[in-house]
């Protein structure tokens, strides 16, 4: 009886809301007034964010907030996406139109209970970076946030970047010996699917916004993709000029982080410094897969601007870079790269020596190392299991002694910490 009374309420106010809304009545109070200068004409708002013209009822209708949140209000428009009329949070009466842009032809005057701050105004304000949490990078090293300080402490190693040697040999042969074009199918057979889809952004060979768009899209889920679909289409039609961006996502299906990663971008471009990190950081680490792969991976395709044979040495290590030259010197397979006993698998069994004289041969992660090295010929890659014993044992053992340090460090990608 009572979820009864409860649901029985709830249609009665749900239907009075409709009802309020469907048109300017008695019941919904005058809040404001905004006057066009440019075309001598003026409108009334009403507290259910309906407006009209004064003089001419007839042309009226809903405004509803700007999802850009560039501007306060949007107002109704005949072509929104081509010319359309917004109310900024200062009061002022916009017209943006495409290929012309923003334009103030006049003012409004709202009640002050009406009127609502932006929320994402001072959304941006640059991380503080840990000088000693590092990515080694081809150009130096790249300091992480402070923010993620304990998280690396706790685990520094990533999943190496490793392949097989038939996987190899097709790279080979379907790239007819072109190096950009072996190293872009080697990046895909071994890196992860987040850290290719981060490469894959690097390569659009993009600026600084339309990269920061696309690398949330990588490190977020289904919804992140979707927001960065959306704004990376705004960013193709107008490029940085994000005056006219309101426009773009005047008909646009939205929620407010979508107006919040726009806002977080625009905002550092506004300091000239707009960055993957400071972006995500912004837009909320929490929600982004920033795990020490994704970080690495990060800081190598912003610095080799996505060169895949540059990317895979990065991000895989310098075993790997090593082992991708040397298939262009001693062939692929067998005696080649990548082959059985390669000078990866070698460095992994060193590794695993190193382990076993410190820890002793029977010590479930030793044994767990060294089982795994000996299915990498099986097919590892870079979901797969034996891969990830590398990154677990890795940071199992991350206060080991500097020998077995050594040796884990040469063959598992990993954020320096330096004391």
């Amino acid at each position: 009886m009572f979820l009864h009374k409860i649901l029985k309420l709830l249609t009665i106010s749900l239907a009075t809301i409709a009802a309020a809304a469907a048109t300017p009545s008695a019941a919904q109070q005058v809040v404001g007034q905004c006057n066009d200068l440019s075309r001598g004409q003026s409108f009334v708002f009403y507290s259910n964010y309906y407006a009209h013209q004064i003089g001419n009822p007839g042309n009226g209708g809903f405004t509803r907030r700007d999802p850009s949140f560039m501007t306060f209000l949007q107002l109704p428009a005949v072509n929104p996406m081509i010319n359309a009329y917004f109310i900024g949070w200062d009061g002022s009466l916009i017209e943006i139109t495409r290929g012309l842009g923003w334009q103030v032809i006049g003012g409004c005057q709202f009640n002050s209970n009406f009127v609502q701050q932006n929320p994402f105004s001072t959304v941006y304000s640059p991380p503080a970076l840990a000088s000693n949490i590092i990515v080694q990078t081809p150009v130096g090293e790249r300091p992480l946030p402070q923010a993620f300080a304990t998280q690396f402490n706790e685990r520094p190693y990533g999943v190496p970047m490793i392949t097989t040697e038939q996987r190899a040999i097709q790279c080979y042969q379907s790239s007819a010996g072109n190096r950009r074009a072996f190293g872009d199918c080697m990046v895909k057979a071994m890196a992860g699917t987040r850290e290719r889809a981060v490469y894959e952004c690097a390569q659009q060979g993009a600026d600084e916004q339309a990269l920061a768009f696309c690398m949330v899209g990588a490190l977020g889920g289904s919804k992140e993709r979707q927001i960065a679909q959306t704004l990376s289409a705004c960013q193709q039609q107008f490029g940085n000029d994000y005056s006219q961006y309101p426009l773009c996502l005047a008909s646009a299906n939205v929620d407010q982080d979508t107006g919040r990663l726009l806002q977080c971008v625009q905002q550092q471009s506004s300091r000239g410094d707009v960055s993957v990190l400071g972006t995500a950081m912004c837009y909320g680490a929490g929600r982004l897969d920033m795990n020490t792969e994704t970080q690495i991976a990060v800081q190598c395709a912003v610095t080799t601007g996505g060169e895949p044979m540059a990317f895979a040495g990065c991000a895989g290590g310098q075993l790997t870079a090593m082992e991708l030259n040397k298939c262009f010197t001693q062939g692929v397979g067998g005696s080649g790269c990548f082959g059985p006993n390669n000078t990866i698998v070698q460095a992994f069994q060193s590794a695993g020596t190193a382990l076993g004289q410190q820890f002793g041969p029977n010590n479930d992660l030793v044994r767990n190392w060294n089982n795994a090295v000996n299915d990498l010929r099986y097919g590892p890659g870079p979901n797969n299991d034996v891969v990830k014993v590398f990154r677990n044992v890795g940071n199992e053992m991350r206060n080991a002694p500097q020998n077995v340090a050594d040796a884990v460090s040469r063959v598992v990608p990993k954020i320096r910490i330096k004391w």
